[in-house]
């Protein structure tokens, strides 16, 4: 059994070495509060097992403040090594690491490609499974963006080239099975202000887990559900604006509540010159994430058509908004956009409207005084939530027919045999179409006689 302390000491000369958590040595040195690993090592550095503990513990620490608590540092190491030593053995020197690196992930994650890998490398990714080899290890190693665990190839110099070439193998990747949630995560990434080997790999860490939360209708149900139980309430509706609640400008925002727990449509009004009023309506997702912030999830008319056809979002479909814990009947938000954006603003201060002249003003305009243009009109949708029985085969949905259901095959989509009464299934109606909704899954059924046919949905009028 490996003695403590030579333990720690491996583990921070591979840190040291690799340039693994900081780009330079200096930084490292710095952080440590000693200048002589550079010429000394670490053993002579840190002279008793005692010195050696508490630096690596630092390091733990910061690594877990840099990670937002995902990463041990300790666990990592020993990650790094094993991969480290399957690397060595199996797929060092390949031709083309690139198209291996890819090939790899679609084994590993959907689409889970098994056909037409050649069977050298067939029987290696089998063994990447088999021994729970880390798979972002082995990723960035083919990429040459991690060093080998005992490499001493000196300081980091090409991190943000290193960086974008890793985003762009994962954007071939989600192309293969497009994801809605998987392009924040890249672009986040992209935004990473401390560029390093070891945020790359939080990163891709990140991203992968991620893509497989979404790729497939079991996870993404799980996804769906654990998300929802971070929903919450606030009493939001009403008028707001971004001049402090007078009426000092032609654009103000109007809040409405859904009914439904965390969601509520948030419409954005601009009065012109011509008084024309033009209304964009946002779907508004409320949450509280794990620090106690509360996130404003905001998606664009625009983005519904999209999950509709299985397109992936856009930057101009959806953005996400934080304020600090706020009081359960707040009189300003001051969002804050968390993620780079090229459409959406950085921030926006909106302030509840209360004095009644303000609102009178609002209520002409909307009512009396103005011509209302809805460019988005026919994205706009009203959703039931109408679930109304489940039984041992099948899913019974209310249709627009007093009287009538839609009799829905639970094998008719993979993971309809997990869903109860209180998720969010129901009819939705849009631009005059409706739709069968199954949210958890993402999913939207046309009441159309060839759509229902399609998953072999029937109208009846009686539950059996």
């Amino acid at each position: 059994m490996i003695d403590e302390s030579d333990k720690y000491e491996e583990w921070l000369t591979a840190i040291a070495n690799t340039r693994f958590i900081y780009n330079t040595m200096e930084e490292l040195e710095q952080m440590l509060d000693t200048h002589s690993i550079h010429s000394n090592g670490i053993k002579r550095s840190f002279l008793t097992p005692q010195k050696l503990r508490s630096a690596f513990r630092d390091l733990m620490v910061e690594v877990d403040v840099l990670t937002d608590g995902q990463i041990s540092l300790d666990l990592l190491m020993l990650r790094y090594h094993r991969a480290w030593t399957f690397f060595r053995k199996n797929l060092h020197r390949r031709s083309n690491p690139e198209q291996i690196a890819l090939e790899l992930l679609t084994y590993c994650y959907p689409p889970f490609i098994r056909e037409g890998i050649r069977p050298m490398n067939l029987a290696i990714y089998e063994q990447v499974e088999k021994l729970e080899i880390n798979v972002p290890f082995l990723v960035l190693m083919l990429m040459k963006a991690v060093p080998g665990y005992d490499s001493k190839g000196g300081d980091v110099i090409d991190i943000p080239r290193k960086f974008e070439q890793v985003m762009l193998l994962m954007e071939k990747l989600m192309a293969k099975s497009p994801s809605f949630s998987i392009l924040p995560a890249i672009t986040q990434a992209r935004e990473e202000a401390y560029k390093s080997r070891l945020m790359l790999f939080y990163h891709v860490s990140r991203i992968l887990n991620i893509y497989e939360s979404y790729s497939t209708s079991e996870n993404l149900y799980d996804t769906s559900i654990t998300l929802k139980q971070s929903y919450i309430n606030l009493d939001i509706e009403g008028f707001w604006n971004e001049c402090g609640g007078k009426l000092e400008s032609t654009n103000f925002w109007q809040i409405e509540d859904t009914c439904d727990n965390g969601t509520y449509f948030m419409t954005r009004w601009h009065k012109d010159a011509q008084n024309q009023l033009t209304a964009i309506r946002y779907s508004l997702f409320l949450i509280e994430d794990s620090d106690g912030q509360f996130v404003y999830y905001l998606l664009h008319p625009e983005a519904i058509k999209h999950r509709m056809k299985g397109l992936p979002y856009g930057d101009a479909d959806q953005v996400w908004y934080k304020t600090e814990c706020l009081d359960e009947h707040p009189s300003e938000l001051p969002l804050e956009r968390l993620m780079y954006s090229g459409v959406w603003p950085q921030s926006i201060h909106l302030t509840r409207c209360t004095n009644m002249e303000v609102l009178a003003q609002y209520d002409r305009w909307l009512h009396h005084d103005c011509q209302i243009v809805k460019p988005y009109q026919h994205l706009e949708y009203e959703f039931h939530r109408n679930l109304y029985a489940i039984t041992r085969t099948h899913l019974y949905i209310p249709s627009e027919n007093e009287g009538e259901y839609f009799k829905v095959p639970l094998s008719s989509y993979d993971g309809f045999d997990r869903i109860q009464m209180s998720d969010s299934v129901g009819s939705m109606v849009m631009n005059g179409q409706t739709y069968l909704v199954f949210d958890e899954f993402l999913l939207y059924i046309p009441a159309s006689k060839k759509a229902l046919q399609k998953y072999g949905i029937e109208r009846v009028r009686c539950i059996e």
